[in-house]
């Protein structure tokens, strides 16, 4: 079953292949065949969804090998990544516009190293949790957008003191919102049966985590959480009736030099 938190199947497809230690092939054993000592729940759960659906485990050592390449191919981001951690904490006003236009073109290629493994997911889950799988990628591209929009105004805000400073301080807040959210929701529920009684624990989150942002003027980060979100919630029935909350950014590139 796809449980709450669709991005936790690429995190625990990625530590299956890390941590279980397994091998991806082995010549003296058959695709029905696979020894399971001391797996997650979480790959259990899904060997036996794809030999439910399927009727061997061979499209389980296919998301297997697809997802070994995945985490290969995200590797190769590493170098960029570390430059671009280094440059975002020296970037000001006047470098932000070079560091957004040089960073997001580089960013955007590696999104095509999960194709492989939602191709190899597709016989392992139903058609409804496979769409919302295929939503949440499908929806990384305008998350992406919207974060570099206008040479990265809204994730510049990080770079002014005074909010980093608000938003360390309310940091323990930010981190019991998300705590009453898991208390609150009941992780044998899949996110292809969400219905409307459960819907306020998830608009609850984000309210309690945006009065937070509010706090220090951060308010337009939440915009950036609402774009994955929106875009699954629009496969339950908590599309139903449901104001989308504004994307409110500034209207040019004037943010403060810092």
């Amino acid at each position: 079953m796809l449980k709450a938190g669709v991005t936790l199947l690429f995190i625990g497809l990625s530590l299956l292949v890390v941590c279980d230690g397994s091998p991806l092939s082995d010549e003296n054993s058959e695709p029905d065949e696979i020894d399971t000592t001391g797996w997650s729940g979480f790959s259990l759960k899904l060997i036996n969804q794809c030999k439910q659906n399927t009727g061997s485990n061979a499209a389980f050592l296919a998301v297997l090998e697809s997802v070994e390449k995945t985490v290969t191919c995200v590797s190769r981001f590493d170098t960029v990544r570390q430059n671009l951690k280094i440059d975002f904490f020296q970037m000001t006003n006047a470098t932000r516009e070079a560091f957004f236009t040089k960073y997001c073109p580089e960013a955007r290629p590696f999104l095509s190293c999960f194709d492989g493994a939602l191709a190899s997911l597709r016989p392992c889950l139903k058609e409804r949790e496979f769409n919302f799988v295929k939503t949440f990628i499908e929806s990384i591209p305008e998350t992406m957008d919207l974060a570099c929009k206008n040479d990265g105004e809204i994730l510049f805000q990080l770079r002014d003191e005074t909010r980093q400073e608000c938003f360390r301080q309310r940091f323990e807040q930010l981190s019991m919102c998300a705590d009453v959210a898991k208390r609150t929701w009941n992780f044998d529920l899949d996110f292809s049966e969400l219905m409307q009684g459960h819907c306020s624990i998830i608009t609850d989150y984000r309210e309690c985590a945006k009065e937070q942002l509010d706090a220090c003027n951060l308010s337009d980060i939440i915009s950036i959480y609402d774009v994955p979100m929106n875009a699954i919630l629009g496969l339950t029935s908590c599309a139903k009736n449901k104001e989308e909350p504004k994307v409110e950014t500034h209207q040019n590139n004037s943010t403060d030099e810092v």
